[in-house]
């Protein structure tokens, strides 16, 4: 991500990261995209306006597969596929190593960050009924009450759960990029507590939520993903 907002032809856009985006289809902010030779559409479109990589007609977003169509696109698609997330150092384990060379390095929660997952996963602020699964997203588009703070904003206000791991390198957040930081997202930028419920927490529990959130991914979220039967898109 170039860490930077964008005003798209449907409004304010941020860049989103392109980690583990092979398990987190559908794509876009708005979830049009259900793959990523989707985004023709956009090559051809207002935003980039360009020629497109397929030769001859496209089909609808979410419609019948545009794979296999051009084998350009299928190619930039693989490598869009290939990016994943290391595990992040805010959860690296000071000093620990499993040897001289540094190989094996530990990872865990904090004291803050292990009060800030248990917050996430409460019942008091239901951050987890969003944010779920082995890559905190129930890949569905969901109204967050985020619409109306852009007055360009020209699509339906549903916006596609983003995953949560890696958050602590990619801000601005949210779809407009109006929060700046991940305090923002959760204070200020979040007043109706539409997304998650936050008003009630104090500055220690927002810090410690905080912790949590920039401390993700602190384990290989692949291998409970594969337990639980999903698949990544085929690269």
């Amino acid at each position: 991500t170039d860490r930077r907002t964008w005003q798209n032809p449907e409004g304010l856009r941020d860049t989103p990261p392109l980690g583990d985006m092979a398990w987190t289809h559908p794509l876009h902010w708005s979830g049009d995209r259900d793959e990523v030779q989707d985004f023709e559409h956009t090559i051809r479109g207002q935003l980039m306006q360009g020629k497109g990589l397929i030769r001859g007609a496209v089909h609808p977003a979410l419609g019948p597969p545009n794979k296999g169509l051009s084998r350009e696109l299928d190619a930039l698609a693989a490598y869009s596929n290939i990016h994943a997330l290391p595990l992040s150092p805010h959860a690296k384990i000071p000093g620990a190593s499993g040897g001289p060379d540094g190989v094996g390095i530990q990872y865990a929660l904090s004291e803050s960050a292990l009060r800030g997952k248990a917050l996430f996963f409460s019942q008091a602020t239901l951050c987890a009924t969003c944010h779920s699964g082995p890559f905190y997203t129930d890949c569905k588009t969901r109204d967050v009450g985020t619409q109306h703070d852009d007055p360009s904003e020209k699509m339906p206000s549903a916006y596609d759960t983003p995953t949560l791991l890696g958050i602590y390198k990619s801000a601005p957040y949210l779809h407009h990029g109006k929060a700046a930081t991940l305090e923002e997202m959760l204070t200020t930028q979040n007043k109706s507590d539409r997304h998650g419920k936050t008003s009630q927490l104090t500055s220690a529990q927002i810090a410690d939520l905080v912790e949590f959130l920039k401390a993700l991914p602190y384990e290989d979220p692949v291998p409970q993903a594969r337990a639980l039967g999903m698949k990544p898109v085929e690269r």
